[in-house]
């Protein structure tokens, strides 16, 4: 449904897209991933794909025997669906562009150099736009990392920095300002004198902000050009629960609200069962001149023996009618020998008014 079925109006005709995906659509480059890997999918079960074969969304590069292998394997793919038809591109002049590299064979080597289609005018920020200045810096820095990571040559770095000085001077970029951001570039660091070690040494640091990230960056690529080791920061962040610190950390139960409750005490085997609505600290503060109070004074004589850790929560109830109810339950399953009453009389009341309240309604 997000690719077909789609209405659309053109010289104000209204037009329905039957198959496809429109131009410019976000689901384009998407949508032609997934099916090119599905195609691939039936190639490989057939084993049909090149040994050497690479794939960027439609565009693909592949090496293939001769002219009769390559014109075979490009029959085989239109023949995988009626809808889709591949073109092919030879080598000329032992060079061939794929995705703004142009590969070029030299002996037994291929090497590999900046591509631009003879379309391109050059167009980029001019430097008089009303733009930050470091925007327009790192404008210069892409383009001069993008030409030392697709040069794999010290000559053809050179040959495209000076095509980027001529197409900034254009653009109206000092010369002093390009000049200094490509002498920052270290040639040494091209693919053709540079032997880059395959060891990867990964740093655990925390992340605390860009800016931090930038100079560990900074710092950890220059320790990798001393001690000739690949040396990489990887940033973890903390979780944020660890962040999230209550200001005062209470105990679970003595905290609750709307509970039924138990009294055990420590010295003896004396027990109470009863409710509260508020804050159980406070109903333990307040049972010092109740039935558990008079037997801390009485049969143990100290009634500061009262504490929170005899105090046990049995159920949280949503409402006081159901602290009423279990308060009622437990104390008849539990017996507990403090309470002056074998059950709850509130809840008993309670009982009765909503037997009353159904009768009427039946009535």
């Amino acid at each position: 449904m997000a690719s077909t079925d789609q209405l659309f109006q053109f010289d104000g005709q209204l037009y329905e897209q039957c198959e496809g995906v429109a131009m410019g659509s976000l689901l384009g480059p998407l949508l032609a991933n997934v099916f090119m890997c599905h195609l691939e999918e039936r190639l490989s079960d057939d084993v049909l794909i090149p040994s050497y074969y690479k794939r960027y969304v439609d565009d693909t590069l592949a090496i293939m025997p001769g002219l009769d292998a390559a014109e075979s394997f490009l029959n085989v793919l239109n023949g995988l669906h009626p809808s889709i038809h591949f073109t092919m591109e030879l080598s000329n002049n032992d060079s061939i562009p794929f995705i703004g590299t142009l590969i070029t064979k030299n002996g037994n080597k291929l090497e590999t150099q900046v591509y631009r289609k003879s379309t391109n005018t050059g167009l980029l920020l001019h430097f008089q736009s009303h733009t930050d200045l470091r925007y327009k810096k790192c404008l210069i820095k892409t383009m001069v990392h993008r030409a030392k990571e697709l040069s794999s040559t010290h000559q053809a770095f050179v040959d495209e920095c000076r095509h980027l000085k001529s197409m900034f001077h254009r653009l109206g970029y000092p010369s002093s300002l390009v000049n200094c951001i490509i002498d920052k570039c270290d040639y040494s660091s091209t693919p053709d004198t540079k032997t880059k070690s395959d060891e990867t040494l990964r740093v655990s640091i925390p992340f605390k902000d860009q800016v931090s990230a930038n100079i560990a960056k900074r710092q950890m690529r220059d320790l990798s050009s001393k001690i000739g080791i690949d040396v990489q920061p990887v940033y973890t962040s903390k979780k944020i629960e660890q962040d999230l610190k209550l200001k005062e950390i209470k105990p679970c139960i003595v905290s609750q609200h709307s509970v039924v409750y138990c009294f055990k005490c420590d010295l003896c085997d004396s027990n109470y069962v009863g409710y509260t609505t508020r804050h159980l600290f406070q109903r333990i503060a307040d049972h010092r001149y109740s039935a558990i109070g008079r037997h801390l004074r009485d049969a143990h004589g100290n009634i500061d023996l009262l504490n929170e850790s005899q105090f046990r929560m049995l159920k949280k109830c949503g409402t006081k009618w159901d602290c009423l109810v279990y308060e009622m339950l437990y104390i008849r399953t539990t017996r507990p020998n403090l309470n002056t009453q074998s059950d709850s009389i509130r809840a008993k009341l309670f009982i009765l008014i909503v037997k009353c309240f159904t009768k009427s309604l039946l009535i």
